[in-house]
């Protein structure tokens, strides 16, 4: 194996390992939003509802969360090739059940072990983005990352309704579980992990060993800072009500509102990842590049993401076609811009050596968001009872409102986040 004491910044294998990586976490984003697709042909194959459908949802998100400060720790301790690679196996194992399911119960049992495998993705990309790339290069890497996942949320709009009509919902997870596989072999055999891991060592190309606090002892140094708090809250809410109406419900609202059939509403649909695609890299890239105070830039791309939830909540019948999808453009690109920022103000005030940790304690609250307000959306919509195989309006826009509202919540918090320090 190739030495690693050559400067993470330097090493033409940063890239080997961003590529990898970046195309499991591509199956990460897919699986996040793949259930808007096909609610139609789950609803059938299941004769459920969809409390019962936002809750099998949901257990991607509720397992997601649950693995983050396991998977956070174990990116300190064992690296993050390991991590990804073994959990990347768990999500292939998913995807089978799931194609397999024959009830609504086991459609959540593989749903949940799929959340648990893609949920040991992120957090160690994070941390190997942290040791292979510069400060001033993180929010730009992350960005790009970030789009590259997203891309997989624009393949399960109009790509996986395609490929649901062509094949059937159950044979393209078969498939899916098979692409997972290989990835996971890749990152287990052609990846490996920086040695180095704090910027002065990077600097100069000398490997020096993280500084190993006891567990609780770093636990308690995270969860001790208000910041950590506020940043967590401003994620879930932001994060759980974009998610939950891109992943389950921004199709069959479309339908709904417009009289349009699933094929165009998903490519509807798509514009939000594709928003997302341009805002992570390009807020990111600015941020970076401009030197920009992190803070004022996130308290702007919250009030922008409140103001499209406006629109989608009371305006869907000015906007139009053209209107809606320009509006939820913004809102992708919003999100993207966001979270980007997000954590390069994280990686700026954390220290090297429990980065990992910091990331896997805060990663659960944007995913706990989601899995809480699909279920409460859903709840919502099955209230005002079903049309046929869709919802009315005012179901969509009471469970739209709760959006609204939750958003406006994140932007008078975002008032309370503090500067970033200083770069080094």
């Amino acid at each position: 194996m190739a030495d690693n004491s050559v400067s993470g910044y330097r090493a033409p294998h940063r890239w080997v390992v961003f590529s990898v990586f970046s195309l499991i976490y591509f199956f990460v984003y897919f699986h996040r939003v793949s259930t808007s697709v096909i609610v139609s042909d789950l609803l059938a194959a299941f004769h459920t509802n969809a409390t019962a459908l936002g809750f099998m949802s949901s257990m991607y998100f509720y397992l997601y969360a649950f693995v983050q400060p396991v998977v956070g720790y174990l990116s300190d301790r064992l690296g993050p090739r390991r991590v990804i690679a073994y959990w990347s196996l768990a999500a292939a194992a998913g995807c089978f059940v799931f194609g397999l399911a024959p009830t609504i119960g086991w459609a959540s049992v593989g749903r949940a072990l799929i959340g648990f495998g893609v949920g040991g993705v992120y957090v160690p990309t994070v941390k190997a983005i942290s040791q292979w790339f510069r400060k001033g290069e993180f929010t730009t890497i992350l960005g790009c990352f970030m789009a590259i996942g997203n891309v997989g949320a624009v393949i399960a709009t109009t790509p996986l309704a395609w490929a649901t009509d062509s094949w059937g919902w159950r044979s393209t997870f078969f498939l899916i579980g098979g692409i997972t596989l290989i990835l996971a072999l890749s990152a287990l055999l052609f990846t490996r992990d920086a040695r180095v891991t704090d910027d002065k060592a990077f600097a100069t190309g000398v490997s020096v060993p993280e500084r190993r606090s006891g567990l609780w002892t770093n636990i308690a140094r995270v969860t001790a800072s208000g910041q950590f708090w506020l940043a967590a809250i401003i994620f879930f809410g932001l994060y759980g009500t974009l998610v939950t109406i891109q992943g389950l419900w921004a199709t069959p609202f479309l339908m709904t509102v417009l009289g349009i059939e699933r094929i165009l509403a998903s490519k509807l649909n798509m514009v939000i990842p594709i928003g997302v695609i341009i805002g992570a890299p390009l807020f990111g890239w600015l941020t970076d590049r401009f030197a920009l105070e992190k803070r004022n830039i996130m308290i702007g791309i919250v009030a922008l993401y409140t103001l499209t939830w406006v629109g989608v909540t009371f305006l869907f019948s000015l906007l139009g076609m053209i209107g809606l999808a320009l509006v939820l453009l913004i809102m992708g690109m919003a999100t993207g811009g966001f979270i980007s920022v997000l954590w390069g103000h994280i990686r700026e005030n954390t220290p090297a050596d429990i980065m990992g940790l910091t990331s896997g304690l805060l990663n659960p609250a944007p995913f706990l968001g989601v899995a809480v307000f699909q279920v409460i959306t859903g709840a919502i919509l099955d209230r005002a009872g079903r049309v046929g195989d869709l919802y009315p309006v005012a179901g969509f826009k009471n469970a739209f409102a709760v959006c609204l509202a939750v958003s406006v919540v994140c932007l008078m918090l975002s008032f309370l986040l503090r500067k970033s320090k200083a770069k080094t």
